[in-house]
């Protein structure tokens, strides 16, 4: 029986996938082969992740009251449900070039808007759009990388998506504000990306898996080879052979549904207090506020703050891709939260009780701001993009994803409602809403630091774990209980 007793878990000691040939690229040589992959490879996942660059330009376009990114979060909501199934029986990249339409609907509605109730309109439509892509460029991404690099390309998702907000808001400081109406044409480029994407289509692959299943063996290895492209002919082949064992194996089974997800219980606990974490540890909240915190350094041009905050979140994302692959998720996740607790409790700290000493009060919370985007980028923001893909096997990976995304949506939902009524209420003395937001990062800052505690205790390395290639039967027969920070065993699972 192929199936795997054995649960594909969040931690350490967990069966890994003897995949033929592919694992004669091993050790130094895997790490070496990872850090030169074939340029059609990237040429592509840059060309998917097109589509996460519009997400981060829509939303920090559109955030500018809480009204309107709620309308924007409730559209995330919204087609995250409806977009999973879509993107497992008309393929991901189908399903990114249609979504485009979306968003030049949504761009052209609010760059022409003549009433409120038209941007609206426009925003909820991009919201929409921006629920499918955080559905399927990961999945895509994930699925057309090859193992040694399976990390870096699927955090071209995160990356692309710090450069949109980047982007978005060194636009909007240097278009609102020196041209009439400006705003309107920084919707209206929200038209362009999408464009050059389908122009792009060609170069686009589909996901391999999916042409397996769908399109048959020939179509899977001309893509293996299109983007295998200094791979030897038997590799590739050993990939293909692979693929179609899984697929075969899953030939029989009934379509999934969200009833399927129950028989992966570890799986979704995992990927949804994670994304559960990534949103409400605060870096929505700090982005917002960054502005006003470096005011209280002195820097009055909100210009500046966004150019500091943007070009620190983008570098040291760049720097995570980079890192990913060679060191591990887990060390890198366990960081990254150590340093966002650490710097939300003195940037807490600082508002609460420098107020005597206001220009180094000013210096301590802005390097507080810096190091916990630094944090965030290194952590939360891009890893576990790259953890979801690892432990979800491929055959429940859409509705996984978008029952992951639904749950991020919601709590970020949650944050634009009520974050600017959480600063009033908390609020005290001579300034109210600096102390209410010290008193919010505070409870940000405990928020982190059970993240990091959860992290720590119960989330393991998935560094070499394959879960494309892993046959899971993820019942209640057997549990993994070895420590999360033990050192994983090989075991043949195919």
């Amino acid at each position: 029986m192929d199936d795997v007793n054995e649960k594909l878990l969040p931690t350490a000691q967990r069966p890994q996938v003897d995949d033929g040939s592919r694992h004669a690229l091993s050790g130094n040589i895997v790490s070496f082969m990872g850090c030169i992959q074939p340029s059609r490879l990237r040429l592509a996942a840059w060309l998917i992740s097109i589509s996460s660059f519009m997400w981060g330009f829509s939303a920090t376009v559109l955030n500018e009251q809480e009204l309107a990114t709620a309308l924007v979060v409730v559209g995330c909501v919204l087609s995250a449900v409806i977009s999973g199934g879509v993107g497992a029986r008309i393929g991901q990249k189908k399903t990114i070039l249609i979504n485009n339409i979306l968003y030049v609907i949504g761009g052209a509605l609010c760059a022409l808007a003549t009433s409120k109730r038209e941007l609206y309109a426009g925003r909820v439509i991009t919201g929409l759009a921006s629920g499918v892509v955080t559905n399927t460029v990961p999945i895509l991404l994930k699925e057309i990388s090859p193992t040694v690099s399976s990390g870096e390309i699927t955090s071209l998702h995160q990356l692309s998506l710090t450069i949109g907000m980047l982007v978005s808001a060194v636009l909007g400081c240097i278009i609102i504000s020196k041209v009439p109406s400006g705003w309107r044409y920084l919707n209206g480029f929200m038209i362009l990306p999408p464009l050059i994407q389908c122009i792009s289509a060609s170069s686009m692959p589909e996901s391999p898996w999916w042409l397996m299943k769908n399109c048959g063996r020939e179509d899977c290895r001309a893509t293996l080879t299109f983007l295998r492209s200094d791979y030897q002919k038997g590799n590739i082949e050993a990939e293909v052979v692979e693929i179609a064992r899984v697929m075969e194996h899953r030939k029989h089974e009934p379509h999934v549904t969200w009833s399927h997800l129950l028989m992966h219980k570890r799986v979704m606990i995992t990927g949804t207090i994670l994304v559960f974490f990534q949103a409400m540890t605060g870096i929505n909240t700090v982005m917002l506020y960054s502005a006003k915190i470096f005011g209280f350094a002195g820097v009055s041009n909100p210009f500046l703050a966004t150019i500091v905050v943007g070009l620190t979140n983008v570098g040291v994302t760049i720097l995570t891709t980079r890192l990913v692959d060679s060191y591990g998720r887990r060390p890198l996740l366990i960081v990254g939260t150590s340093i966002m607790t650490f710097a939300l409790g003195v940037l807490s700290w600082s508002l609460l009780c420098l107020d005597s000493n206001l220009g180094f009060q000013g210096i301590i919370a802005v390097m507080s701001v810096l190091s916990f985007v630094s944090g965030f980028a290194v952590g939360l923001g891009a890893v576990v993009w790259v953890i979801l893909g690892d432990i979800t096997p491929v055959h429940i990976r859409p509705r996984a994803f978008a029952f992951f995304m639904v749950v991020s949506y919601l709590c970020n939902l949650l944050i634009a409602v009520f974050t600017l009524s959480a600063i009033s209420f908390l609020g005290r003395g001579v300034n109210p809403e600096k102390n209410g937001i010290a008193k919010l990062y505070l409870i940000l800052s405990g928020v982190a630091a059970v993240c990091l505690a959860y992290v720590y205790f119960f989330v393991g390395e998935t560094l070499h774990l394959n879960s494309n290639l892993v046959i899971v039967a993820d019942d209640q027969k057997s549990l993994l209980t070895e420590k999360a920070n033990e050192v994983p065993r090989q075991t043949t699972t195919l």
